[in-house]
């Protein structure tokens, strides 16, 4: 029987979702404000398997790319896949303790088909990597504004998903009647679905969710000399866009006084870049945005203990281009197959 499934939120991991709802023909609506400060507008949207200070295979990684493959692999959702840009990421040394770690490393079966590693220094006269480093090799980036564009460009053409770009207060939500107060008229759900990043810190009924809100500085710089077959993750990742023009960020900032771009992260992300790359550089923008980060650092999947229509996706921080398929498929089966494989460092339940 077809369902009538509300998303609030309207950013990656609502997308992945509601991609995957649509085509087992039930009726999805999408309910976003549109902030441009949302972490899925701003964020350069890497995904990559090597990552933290000490150079870490990602939770679930090799999985993780999978589900991303698998999911743009989906016939009605193969045009989305030229928003994705598969290219290694190197990731240099920072001193020879990184280096002696890594030799090592490179031996291990795990690694060996992840990593390639590189004893000298790659493209010298570009790069400070006195040390050599590691070529990630099964990762990418994603263009994400365009990617969400997209979705909703697919996503309401093919199968009729509804948009509402408002913005939506709490009290205009009956939990236990099933409806949503929209202007005049009501909007009932068999589902209702939070996905709405860092701002279930509001959320009434998620009181008990840790979300911390870590806000993002990112920098557009244009690099004309720097001509590099790959993205770099040195303190700093630098993703090209064409024409000369990179991505660069991030700043990490659990406190902080308002969600603008500010003079300390553009000159943080610049010291950074600096120490990262030889060649000249000129700024030409500045965006901030808010991740919804949690204490394990594990996204946040499943259903509210007291509400079985009423269901949680989220807690994606730096992550939301590698989670949002993975997870999205978890909660989608949880709800529509009664499947709960959701592993229990996920799972919503851990905050109850």
């Amino acid at each position: 029987m077809k369902q009538r499934i509300v998303i609030l939120g309207g950013g990656l991991a609502a997308n992945f979702l509601a991609a995957r709802i649509v085509q087992r023909g039930h009726k999805v609506t999408i309910i976003d404000d549109r902030s441009p400060k949302s972490a899925s507008r701003v964020a350069a949207g890497m995904f990559k398997i090597i990552t933290g200070r000490f150079g870490a295979l990602s939770w679930k990684g090799p999985d993780l790319l999978k589900e991303i493959h698998d999911f743009f692999q989906l016939p009605e959702l193969t045009s989305l896949q030229r928003h994705l840009h598969y290219t290694p990421i190197y990731r240099p040394f920072k001193t020879i303790e990184g280096y002696n770690k890594w030799l090592g490393r490179a031996e291990d079966r795990i690694f060996q088909s992840i990593v390639d590693f590189q004893e000298k220094p790659l493209f010298p006269q570009m790069l400070h990597n006195e040390f050599g480093g590691i070529l990630i090799k099964p990762c990418g980036w994603a263009d994400t504004v365009h990617l969400l564009q997209g979705f909703e460009h697919v996503l309401s053409q093919k199968f009729d998903l509804i948009y509402h770009f408002v913005e939506l207060s709490y009290d205009q939500i009956d939990i236990k009647q099933q409806k949503i107060q929209l202007g005049k008229h009501e909007l009932p759900f068999d589902h209702l679905i939070f996905a709405e990043g860092y701002r279930m810190i509001h959320n009434p009924w998620l009181e008990k969710v840790k979300i911390i809100p870590n806000k993002g500085e990112i920098l557009l710089i244009k690099a004309p000399e720097l001509k590099l077959p790959f993205a770099i993750s040195k303190k700093v990742y630098l993703v090209h866009l064409g024409e000369g023009k990179y991505v660069c960020g991030s700043t990490y900032q659990n406190r902080f006084e308002d969600i603008e771009p500010s003079d300390g992260g553009k000159a943080e992300i610049i010291s950074h870049l600096q120490k990262a790359i030889k060649v000249p550089f000129e700024v030409i923008d500045h965006w901030a945005g808010v991740r919804p980060t949690t204490p394990n650092r594990r996204p946040i999947v499943g259903t509210l203990p007291d509400y079985a229509h009423v269901h949680v996706l989220g807690g994606f921080g730096t992550k939301g281009m590698l989670l949002g398929p993975y997870t999205s498929r978890l909660l989608e089966q949880l709800i529509f197959e009664g499947v709960d494989e959701i592993p229990k460092e996920a799972r919503l339940d851990r905050f109850f």
